[in-house]
């Protein structure tokens, strides 16, 4: 019976031994930035576009997204700061995805749009005058679509815009903060 608890015991430390050098950690928790980065600069993103505004969009939910993690002080910026976030605003693209047959050929109209937007994007060390991520094709795209009414059509973009920003700035600082 002895050998019975010390196998059991043995296959637990293992399995936890094992389990605890794997490296799993919880998604949106992890902080791989060097001790002395405190202060963040972002200042407003390039915009390579024709898209009007979309590098203050973009930019906002940048700044919102580090700001949420309560660690950094976030600034305009990149005078006094640790570290400076700076991108451009590369493509933005709408593109119909999904086409309605009208009763003539060539009156078929887009049903569903993807926009796309890419971003070139560095996160530099400002102390230790280095680059700590980058990404010169982070990508991003989703799908809207419209009814009958055109002004819906500009109405969706818009929203679909604000959702890619969101989830822009989401993935950005997950990636820069969990060292991806």
């Amino acid at each position: 019976m002895f050998k019975t608890y010390r196998c059991v015991a043995s296959i637990l430390l293992g399995s936890a031994l094992f389990a605890a050098g794997c490296g799993y950690s919880l998604a949106g928790k992890g902080d791989f930035l060097p001790a002395h980065i405190t202060s963040i600069g972002i200042p407003t993103f390039e915009n390579l576009t024709d898209r009007h505004e979309i590098e203050e969009i973009f930019t906002q939910k940048v700044v919102e997204e580090f700001a949420s993690r309560g660690k950094y002080v976030v600034r305009p910026d990149q005078v006094g700061v640790d570290a400076v976030l700076s991108g451009q605003v590369t493509a933005f693209q709408v593109v119909p995805a999904v086409l309605e047959s009208g009763e003539d050929v060539t009156a078929d109209q887009a049903a569903r749009y993807t926009v796309v937007v890419r971003a070139s994007v560095v996160f530099r060390d400002m102390v230790e005058n280095e680059e700590i991520w980058s990404d010169a094709g982070f990508s991003f795209r989703d799908e809207y679509e419209i009814g009958e009414d055109a002004e819906e059509y500009f109405d969706q973009e818009n929203m679909t815009l604000d959702r890619l920003a969101e989830e822009f700035a989401k993935t950005l600082v997950s990636r820069i903060l969990e060292a991806f």
